[in-house]
């Protein structure tokens, strides 16, 4: 192949893999505000915290799920963002652009999924502080 075919190649899997990237990372941010947001909510309102009493550790439950849903889409594309990744290091090593010795393996996956464990393990925190700190000073009041 020539070797404008091979750029043309590169600079389309490098368009991918910008998109890819910025993908994960709109995803992680949408979680994180949908997340944050359902488990502040008990907090706003005493009136309606207290008329609902547990039911409200629904809205911070939900935080959880969708945390645990979104971890199983984000692991989906990250999958597809690694595929791409390793076309774009090919493809630069392929056109003497960079040399890759294999030292460069990237922790994106595994720090994703451990922020995403992280937000879980703390929405779960949370829906106890709801149930035995929150509610119970509720019912003093």
């Amino acid at each position: 192949m020539s070797s404008n075919t091979n750029m043309e190649k590169a600079n389309l899997v490098w368009d991918e893999y910008k998109y890819r990237h910025e993908h994960c990372w709109k995803l992680i941010f949408q979680i994180t505000a949908a997340v944050v947001i359902v488990s502040i909510v008990p907090y706003t309102n005493e009136k309606i915290a207290k008329s609902l009493g547990y039911l409200i550790v629904s809205l911070p439950t939900l935080g959880v799920i969708l945390t645990l849903f979104s971890t199983l889409r984000v692991k989906k594309e990250l999958k597809l963002w690694k595929t791409i990744r390793d076309k774009h290091m090919e493809l630069q090593q392929n056109l003497g652009i960079l040399e890759y010795t294999g030292s460069e393996k990237s922790t994106f996956r595994r720090d994703v999924l451990i922020y995403l464990s992280i937000l879980a393990f703390l929405s779960v925190i949370n829906i106890f502080a709801i149930v035995f700190v929150w509610i119970p000073a509720l019912n003093k009041s």
